[in-house]
């Protein structure tokens, strides 16, 4: 039977037909209409704001990381002059305990003494002091704290203390006649 056609010269249709050529030669960023309607303007939008969003969530991990944000390798800082050497962390908390150490040269007699500035008695709360003192006294020049002197010519004092505030504060501590240094503390809320 041949209906009026010939045999073996028509192909078969099918009911329903798809355009894949559009699927296969799309441009990344041309707006795409196969298989959802796409407005990539607005994708591109998106794709830009999600890597700034990363950029600056890596920034940020670095920066806590160095220390900017309290306790790391950028954090910690010493400052020393003649007889004291004093190590602590340029960067610190409202909410968290500061250490503060000391080393006090000592050349003679049989006490040293460490005072600490009155803004340092104003910013912070003492909370231990390793190793105690022999006697302390407060006044307009600061905290003296007066220890018993070591044997070995060398005493190392740790201070812990807790700020009262947040802010920035100059600072200033003193061992005696022989070594006095100045620095500052960026305490975060």
């Amino acid at each position: 039977m041949t209906h009026g056609n010939k045999v073996g010269t028509e192909t078969a249709k099918p009911a329903f037909s798809i355009d894949c050529s559009a699927a296969i030669f799309m441009r990344k960023r041309h707006n795409r209409n196969y298989p959802v309607l796409e407005n990539m303007r607005l994708q591109n939008a998106f794709w830009a704001s999600e890597r700034a969003t990363w950029i600056v969530l890596a920034v940020i991990l670095l920066i806590a990381l160095s220390g900017v944000l309290a306790h790391g390798p950028l954090s910690k800082r010493t400052v020393t002059d003649g007889g004291l050497s004093l190590t602590y962390e340029r960067f610190q908390r409202a909410t968290a305990l500061a250490r503060f150490n000391a080393r006090i040269f000592v050349s003679y007699g049989d006490e040293a003494s460490l005072t600490l500035s009155a803004p340092f008695a104003d910013s912070f709360q003492i909370a231990d002091i390793e190793p105690r003192p022999l006697r302390s006294s407060a006044g307009p020049q600061g905290l003296e704290l007066v220890f018993q002197a070591p044997t070995t010519g060398e005493l190392s004092v740790v201070l812990w203390a807790h700020p009262r505030s947040f802010g920035r504060f100059k600072l200033s501590a003193a061992a005696g006649p022989e070594g006095r240094v100045a620095f500052s503390i960026l305490v975060y809320p």
